[in-house]
């Protein structure tokens, strides 16, 4: 039997749904596995012994991806848009399944916040909306990203960069934190990001020897080599946010102008800190600037917040939800 997982896109979206991909194929060992993704992020799911097989989406052209698949069994589109829906299209299976996003209820809760009650999701995240195609339990389950077993460091990783600006906690308190850390807990801390987030990665480690950053200068699949020597991770409501869950990295979690509510939460020893205003969510995935002006809902967390709640998670004193 075959099965095609569709997720061309974003790298977060496409790490979270690797539960799923990781559930089945422990499962149903016999099962050929296919994942179909955009060519950029093949570096992530390319090792990973659970996916018999990467089909990968160059230049938009959905025809030869479809050419390339030809027939499967079962498609599950975790996707849902028009390329996605094209592929399953396109392809020939069996059953046919499309993962549900809650769009509308998602831009209800960022235009009015009394209707999106009344269309509430009965999900808690997108990766219980995965599992439903199957009518499987996801309670236990979590993104898996697989490396070489690596050696445990006394170093806290952060990822201080997002897509878009709102969504980034601000650098001077990243650079707080990491003062904290490696004054109180004597551990290195270390920098992660894209090109683009290199300038901020320099900022915190303001040429301080314990704060090693990695920011532009290693690919997706050697960042998780990378992150899965740390103890823990601190992170903006980004891709590196469920890099380090499905890593199994205890994990710190910074919601300004997104919420739990929109499905893309981290599971497993994860704590989400946000603040409760009323002009959350603003967007729904951040935005390049505040409509308030002032960043309420990222500078009302304080680095010693953050550094509190950070000891609680190494301390292990968090019930995980």
């Amino acid at each position: 039997m075959k099965l095609l997982l569709i997720r061309f896109s974003s790298l977060g979206d496409i790490i979270q749904s690797t539960a799923l991909a990781y559930f089945i194929k422990s499962h149903y060992p016999a099962l050929k596995l296919y994942f179909a993704t955009k060519e950029e992020f093949a570096g992530i799911l390319k090792d990973q012994s659970y996916i018999d097989k990467l089909f990968l989406l160059k230049d938009s052209n959905i025809k030869d991806l479809a050419e390339a698949i030809k027939a499967v069994d079962i498609i599950l589109d975790l996707q849902k848009n028009p390329k996605s829906l094209t592929l399953s299209h396109l392809v020939e299976a069996k059953i046919k399944k499309t993962a549900d996003k809650h769009s509308f209820y998602r831009r209800l809760l960022v235009v009015n916040k009394t209707l999106a009650g009344i269309f509430k999701r009965k999900t808690q995240d997108n990766i219980e909306d995965q599992f439903r195609l199957l009518g499987i339990n996801s309670e236990n389950a979590l993104p898996r990203i697989e490396v070489n077993k690596q050696q445990k460091i006394h170093a806290i990783g952060m990822g201080v960069g997002a897509k878009w600006q709102t969504k980034i906690w601000p650098k001077e308190y990243y650079r707080a934190l990491a003062h904290l850390i490696v004054k109180n807990l004597s551990f290195e801390v270390w920098l992660f990001g894209s090109k683009e987030e290199k300038t901020i990665a320099e900022f915190v480690k303001n040429n301080n020897s314990k704060i090693i950053n990695f920011a532009g200068k290693l690919s997706i699949s050697e960042t998780a080599k990378k992150m899965a020597s740390t103890i823990a991770f601190v992170s903006n409501d980004s891709a590196l946010m469920h890099l380090g869950v499905a890593l199994n990295i205890p994990v710190i979690a910074i919601f300004g102008p997104t919420v739990k509510e929109f499905g893309f939460a981290p599971r497993g020893r994860s704590i989400v800190i946000e603040k409760q205003l009323s002009c959350r969510p603003c967007s729904l995935h951040g935005s390049n600037s505040c409509r308030r002006g002032d960043l309420a809902c990222m500078k009302l967390i304080t680095p010693i917040e953050v550094f509190s709640r950070l000891l609680e998670l190494l301390n292990d004193k968090v019930s995980y939800k």
